[in-house]
């Protein structure tokens, strides 16, 4: 944690000091380094709250009667900032073309256009995806995205995994790993994969145990 915090504020820094150089000539260009010294604030506040939420112990009386779970916010401002950059890039390079009637400029038009239109979707989606409910946990069960609720009689072994991506071309001993919601449905096997949410692993996988027991103790067959 501490290294990524470290990590973090070295770019932000670096960011800022390039940001306020580049005012007195390009002020698009600058508020890019700008957004880029916001996205490393964002990454120090997201580093620190993983490994603050991780040492969270949940208890009986501390969960509510539903758990809902999303999409990390600050995963969802990071995506939207970091489009921002791009279609920020898209009008300065519209700004600066001098357009004239021939084939190349129209073509060099069309592409900017593409490229600026896409990153504003690209946002757009982003923000619809805050608000979005992407596991909702309950007495009755686990119900993900728009989904039939799958019921506790029917869920067997929920807990979460992690797997490691292995590349036959990596010649370092580094692995990243991925965590998932796993559980069993009437045999079928479900995996969700949580790390993009705005919950913990850790956090996720007390919160089953303490919905799974609940449901054990209500005598509900």
């Amino acid at each position: 944690m501490k290294f990524g915090i470290i990590f973090y504020s070295i770019l932000g820094i670096l960011a800022l000091i390039i940001g306020v150089y580049l005012l007195q000539y390009f002020i698009l260009l600058s508020i890019i380094f700008f957004i880029g010294t916001f996205i490393n604030g964002v990454f120090i506040y997201k580093e620190y709250n993983i490994h603050k939420n991780n040492i969270v112990e949940y208890h009986e009386n501390s969960i509510p009667d539903e758990v809902i779970v999303k999409y990390s916010r600050s995963g969802r401002i990071i995506a939207i900032a970091t489009y921002s950059i791009f279609v920020i890039l898209g009008l300065f390079f519209l700004l600066g073309l001098k357009f004239k009637f021939n084939g190349t400029a129209i073509i060099v038009l069309i592409v900017l256009l593409g490229f600026t239109g896409y990153f504003t979707f690209k946002i757009i989606s982003e923000i619809k995806k805050i608000s979005k409910i992407i596991i909702s946990i309950n007495g009755k069960g686990i119900q993900i995205k728009d989904n039939p609720r799958y019921f506790w009689n029917n869920i067997q072994l929920e807990k979460i995994i992690v797997k490691r991506l292995v590349s036959r071309e990596s010649k370092h001993d580094y692995k990243p790993e991925i965590n998932y919601l796993y559980f069993f449905h009437n045999n079928e096997k479900i995996e969700i994969n949580i790390d993009d949410f705005d919950i913990t692993d850790y956090q996720l996988a007390q919160v089953l145990k303490i919905f799974r027991t609940r449901h054990n103790n209500s005598g509900i067959v």
